[in-house]
């Protein structure tokens, strides 16, 4: 079975947060802070922007009935810098406030596909397809947990349905390329995932898959080929870093597999297919004895959430420490 963190990431859009500002009677400078605040908390890219989310549920002038768009952005922050329970704690407010909202349970069933909790995860998709049947990247995501639990055919279905409402999307022909391997069509893999490469569409995410399959099938020469070409175009890549070390560590070479599952665990942890690569290269480091700077770098705190302050009478933005 090819490895889950082959599974490339859903990446969830935040929705923007309407506020009047004018209606406050704000000075030019602290209007202008609360925009920035708006913007980094619609931008949901991590800890700073769930903190400029907080300031602004805080501030009193976001409407009540905004509020679940404000968990919803603060809720993606959160996961993307990878603090799962705090993710899941405003999914959780965002369905409470908005039962109907499909987004909010697919997010939710992110973050519990995230923690592990397959089943808990499959019940939000659940919900969010009999919600909004439309979207593309619900059938997706499902898929990607039913991979996970290996039930390939109900995957391949979701993934039949998310093509055929978004065709251009090279991600779906890519777990299914990696998901007919999981069933040992290994030629069949490689044509889906030419497909792709030829349609010059993603290369990086395609080389990368096409080494994963290559590696099942014990060719590491192609394997390796594969990955370094996928390096090249994305050099930020976790999950090839990781296989990378697989195709070291089966070659003998272990100081060299050991070099890139600690590039993995240096690497940002901002996409599911990093945290899963960062479980891989943290089980090989132990399988292969880690050091104590292994230990260390894996268990690095998470930096504290962007603790920054808006300062009206200089209209500009310091840095702070958190307990201030």
């Amino acid at each position: 079975m090819i490895r889950p963190y082959i599974v490339a990431a859903v990446l969830a859009t935040a929705y923007m947060v309407a506020v009047i500002l004018a209606t406050f009677g704000l000075s030019t400078s602290a209007e202008a802070g609360m925009r920035q605040d708006l913007a980094n908390c619609t931008a949901a890219k991590g800890r700073g922007s769930a903190a400029a989310c907080t300031r602004v549920m805080n501030s009193g002038r976001l409407p009540r009935a905004q509020f679940y768009i404000g968990y919803f952005n603060r809720g993606s922050g959160y996961r993307r810098a990878g603090d799962f329970d705090k993710a899941l704690a405003d999914f959780s407010r965002v369905v409470k406030l908005r039962p109907n909202f499909a987004s909010g349970y697919h997010m939710r069933g992110l973050v519990q596909a995230d923690l592990g909790a397959r089943e808990d995860a499959l019940a939000d998709l659940d919900r969010a397809i009999k919600l909004n049947g439309r979207q593309w990247s619900t059938y997706y995501t499902r898929a990607s947990v039913l991979r996970a639990k290996q039930d390939y055919d109900a995957a391949l279905a979701d993934l039949k349905t998310a093509g055929e409402l978004k065709p251009e999307k090279t991600k779906v022909q890519l777990l299914r390329a990696l998901i007919m391997a999981d069933k040992g069509n290994y030629a069949g893999a490689r044509a889906e995932i030419n497909k792709v490469i030829s349609s010059g569409r993603d290369t990086a995410g395609a080389y990368y898959a096409r080494a994963a399959v290559a590696f099942e099938e014990k060719r590491l020469d192609a394997a390796s080929e594969d990955v370094a070409r996928a390096l090249s175009q994305r050099n930020a890549f976790p999950a090839a870093y990781a296989l990378q070390g697989r195709i070291l560590e089966a070659r003998g070479d272990i100081a060299g597999a050991k070099n890139r599952y600690r590039k993995v665990l240096e690497l940002p942890v901002d996409k599911i297919e990093a945290r899963l690569a960062r479980k891989v290269a943290d089980a090989r480091l132990k399988a292969l004895g880690a050091s104590a700077a292994d230990v260390a770098l894996n268990q690095r705190k998470p930096e504290p959430v962007g603790c920054k302050r808006f300062l009206p009478a200089t209209g500009t933005i310091i840095n702070m420490d958190c307990d201030k």
